[in-house]
């Protein structure tokens, strides 16, 4: 099953530059993580100081707790700023609900 962890932080505008630097030392630990399939980085269009990391996973099962890697960069960045974190569970929308409709 496909899942994804996504880890929002909102900085003070422009005060955002060490963190290409962090994520760095940060995703050196979780390469070759079981199970996972990327992680990607977005910086909000217009407001420069939100920055989004999305970790994609194929695990048999979600974790609903998440994933050790992205709790701890998710506490890591408490001290950047504000930080938002959530657990996504790929929904197909061709799937038959559990009332048996389409």
């Amino acid at each position: 099953m496909r899942w994804m962890e996504m880890i929002r932080l909102r900085t003070p505008q422009g005060d955002e530059k060490w963190f290409p630097e962090l994520l760095r030392d940060s995703t050196k630990s979780i390469v070759g993580e079981s199970g996972l399939l990327e992680v990607r980085v977005h910086r909000n269009a217009s407001f420069q100081g939100d920055l989004s990391v999305m970790f994609l996973w194929e695990t048999d099962s979600p974790r609903p707790q998440g994933s050790r890697p992205a709790l701890s960069l998710s506490q890591t960045l408490k001290s950047f700023g504000l930080v938002e974190y959530s657990v996504w569970i790929e929904s197909n929308l061709n799937e038959t609900t559990q009332d048996g409709s389409a």
